[in-house]
């Protein structure tokens, strides 16, 4: 049974952020698998080129800052950002070739599903990307490197874009 906005089963709390439309065109559909996303020898190589899982965490720490002092993308994550950003550390780390613990913790990826209750559009999908690329700058990672796992992420952002249009830009990708 898919998993509701509020997480508990029931339906999204009022003023809680807006749920987007089901079955809305997908923008951005084309696919992603193969090279786009880099294999998984190019991931692994990635991640220990970051240092590994305790370099992912402060990536993603300093991500969630950057989105906590983003006024247009703020108001799409939920109030609080604790349960993002767990998940996002175990995401990430699986998703750049560390331990699977996203799966073995959470379940399958299936991003686009965790994701549909969230109005996501291009800005916003530009905009996430944006900040981890700006959170691996400033974590300490060359351009180079930043630009690679950003790169790969861009797609992977863009494949969430559920909702056209510039109103409740932003995502909640977690």
């Amino acid at each position: 049974m898919p998993e509701k906005a509020d997480g508990a089963g029931g339906t999204p709390e009022p003023g809680g952020p807006q749920a987007a439309p089901q079955r809305l065109p997908i923008l951005n559909a084309k696919p992603v698998m193969g090279p786009a996303l880099g294999d998984p020898g190019t991931r692994r190589r990635l991640f220990d080129a970051l240092g590994g899982r305790e370099n992912v965490e402060k990536v993603v720490d300093r991500f969630y800052d950057r989105i906590e002092d983003d006024p247009e993308l703020r108001p799409v994550f939920p109030r609080s950002m604790v349960v993002g950003r767990a998940r996002q550390k175990l995401f990430l780390e699986e998703w750049l070739g560390g331990e699977p613990l996203y799966s073995q913790q959470i379940g399958p990826w299936q991003l686009r599903r965790r994701h549909a209750p969230f109005r996501v559009t291009e800005a916003g999908a530009a905009r996430w990307v944006e900040h981890m690329e700006g959170a691996l700058h400033d974590c300490g990672a060359s351009d180079d490197l930043a630009s690679e796992i950003a790169s790969l992420l861009r797609p992977v952002a863009f494949r969430m874009v559920n909702t056209a249009g510039e109103a409740d830009t932003g995502s909640a990708l977690s």
